[in-house]
């Protein structure tokens, strides 16, 4: 066994072991920062990167990043947002205001600052003189870290039997050493070309902007070069400015790689060395190396599952609604997902939170809803701004306390289930997929009338259904049981127990304030769909004003299809004066399946609340491409073979 893996293997038994002790003792050790050493074993030991960062913000660090350090912490398995935690964190410890010398060995790198005089400003969400320690991170922090786990990423393809691309060493074009094993743990893009070749030419300028896009994240391009002399190589190089290294090829390379058949011969080779695409002989194509690249540069195991559009080689939905709507919520006017906004009630207000926080994030992308227009519904008062004047109560209720608001607001909402299920209401559904210039190729859109027929027995109607044109990927019955349970979630006491709660702080959203809280399933069982994401809670009314999250499992089986759902947020207003009912679903987010990714757009609108009692049966119809026509009952067809996605 070599040096390096009983390291390795050292440090991952050690890992394990300062992750029981450590991380328990973060709190009590806040003026203990981390060293070079805790960060190493950390990533070694498996700590996942919300947990590396929160602890990196928590705790500090008592160095300064450089060039090594990062390179040996992307070996350890560090991703791009520790790099830029611990990056952040270093500058705070070598420019903050009163910090203290160190000494010994690590004299050059300054420590953290000493606590000021003066005390901090608190973190927002928490009021004066009730805020944590500052070592604690911040409402925005939490639910970031949470959303994190739903954000959707390019999946690694699976390596399974492919070659390991062979070794070599080379002098690069200025006379420096070349070794392809110096970039073990980077992504790499070795291209074989020649100055004479003409694809050659036309491809290295993408290869120039592609070093230049992705470079921090650990991706290298090697140019190795078949001309026969170097002259003309190093007057290229000045003219295409070519931003990676260069090598002359010789003849044991050639052998190494199956003697070159073709030029250009260009190879993707992933972080554990193995070639997982080899082009040769036409220009490569750079679109589909680059959606490559993103998967090979992204963490084991890819991005979180869930979401709304679907894979083009899914099982097709029937044109019609089926069961389950009656757990669906009401529906507004249509919009095209690219000009509508969320009611301007469901705005952070103000400010909305620290500068790069998900609040302000939130509050600058709503900057442009404050015009009220037909396609933005008009703005609501909730019973929270009675509220009278002085700064909100931020504080955080104890952990009892939490629990008895976590059992008070899921009873609510079976009562808010119940008393919507006495509601007729309208629903659009419009989905819609975007080229790489963001220009609208594809829609999808489906109109429902939840109704009761003249027996008293509710019904879903399609009242509008044009033929869609989406091409690269279609909305299955997955996506429609999403439309109807999942994007107006709903968590009732009955469901309770299905879900993991976690309460993530206080906060203050437009003119409400609320509880904010994590869920997740607790187990995921076949053939079922679950939310999972952040829900924040009216903390007079107790019930759910907002969500953001996606639908969970997703599908990832090439033979079988694949399902995904993108990120959506949803919105409630107070419809009746006591009940909070979902109006507005907005998702604007990226589909990776394997053929590539699909940038979708989608809005669900709710609107039309009328009261009505009784029971209820849900009936499909038809689809009809004109608005408001009468259901027609829906056809018994055969099985449709999908259309292949592009």
């Amino acid at each position: 066994m070599s040096a390096e893996r009983i390291r390795k293997s050292v440090a991952v038994i050690i890992g394990f072991l300062l992750w029981g002790v450590l991380i328990p003792s973060a709190l009590r050790a806040s003026d203990h920062p981390l060293s070079k050493d805790d960060v190493t074993l950390l990533l070694i030991g498996g700590a996942s990167t919300p947990k590396m960062v929160a602890l990196v913000e928590q705790r500090g660090i008592d160095f300064r990043m450089s060039p090594d350090l990062e390179t040996r912490f992307r070996r350890d398995g560090a991703a791009d947002e520790v790099i830029q935690a611990l990056s952040k964190a270093g500058q705070k410890s070598a420019g903050g205001a009163g910090e203290t010398a160190t000494s010994g060995a690590d004299a050059e790198n300054p420590a953290p600052p000493a606590s000021a005089a003066t005390p901090a400003e608190p973190p927002s969400g928490h009021a004066p003189g009730s805020s944590p320690a500052t070592s604690q991170p911040s409402v925005e922090q939490k639910i970031a870290a949470t959303l994190a786990d739903t954000a959707n990423v390019p999946h690694p393809p699976a390596s399974g039997d492919l070659p390991l691309a062979p070794m070599f060493s080379l002098r690069d074009v200025d006379g420096d050493a070349l070794n392809l094993s110096d970039y073990k743990g980077k992504v790499v893009l070795l291209d074989f070309w020649a100055t004479w070749c003409g694809p050659c030419r036309s491809e290295i300028p993408g290869f120039v902007d592609l070093q230049n896009r992705y470079r921090e994240q650990g991706f290298q391009v090697i140019g190795v070069s078949v001309d026969a002399s170097v002259k003309p190589v190093l007057r290229f190089r000045e003219q295409y400015r070519m931003n990676y290294p260069v090598a002359m090829c010789d003849g044991k390379v050639r052998s190494l790689y199956g003697g070159l058949t073709g030029i250009p011969t260009t190879l993707l080779i992933g972080k554990d060395g193995r070639i997982y695409e080899k082009v040769v002989g036409a220009p490569a194509d750079l679109a589909g190396f680059e959606y490559k690249i993103q998967g090979l540069l992204g963490p084991p195991g890819g991005g979180a599952v869930g979401g709304i559009a679907s894979a083009a080689n899914a099982a097709p939905a029937p044109a019609g609604a089926s069961s389950g709507a009656q757990n669906s919520a009401p529906a507004a006017a249509s919009s095209s997902p690219a000009a509508a906004t969320p009611p301007a009630a469901a705005k952070p207000v103000g400010e909305g939170g620290a500068p790069g926080s998900l609040e302000r994030k939130i509050s600058d992308t709503l900057a442009a809803a404050d015009k009220v227009t037909e396609d933005s519904p008009p703005p609501t008062r909730s019973s929270a701004t009675s509220k009278s004047g002085g700064p909100p109560d931020l504080s955080d209720p104890n952990p009892d306390r939490v629990q008895q608001i976590i059992q008070q607001f899921t009873a609510k909402e079976k009562q808010f289930k119940q008393a919507r299920d006495n509601y007729t209401y309208h629903q659009i559904n419009k989905v819609e997929t975007l080229d790489a210039d963001g220009n609208v190729d594809g829609v999808y859109q489906q109109e429902w009338d939840i109704l009761y027929d003249d027996s008293g027995k509710r019904i879903e109607r399609v009242t509008y259904a044009p033929t869609s044109t989406l091409e690269r990927l279609m909305v299955t019955e997955q996506d429609l049981d999403a439309m109807r349970n999942i994007q107006p979630f709903v968590l009732t006491s009955d469901d309770l127990q299905q879900y993991e709660v976690k309460y993530l702080g206080h906060v203050k959203v437009d003119e409400i304030t609320a509880f904010v809280f994590s869920i997740r399933p607790k187990e995921i069982r076949k053939g079922r769909q679950y939310f999972q994401g952040v829900v924040w809670v009216d903390d007079r009314d107790l019930q759910i004003v907002k969500t953001e999250g996606k639908n969970v499992p997703e599908l990832r089986d090439k033979k079988n299809g694949e399902n995904m759902f993108p990120r959506f947020t949803t919105y409630r207003e107070q419809i009746d004066g006591k009940f909070w009912f979902p109006t507005y679903t907005f998702a604007d987010d990226k589909l990776y399946f394997s053929q590539g990714p699909v940038h979708i757009k989608e809005v669900i609108r709710y609107t039309d609340y009328k009261q009505f009692k009784s029971k209820v049966r849900i009936l499909g119809a038809t689809p009809t491409d004109q608005p408001d026509a009468p259901p027609v009952p829906a056809p018994n067809q055969p099985n449709q073979n999908p259309p292949k996605q592009r």
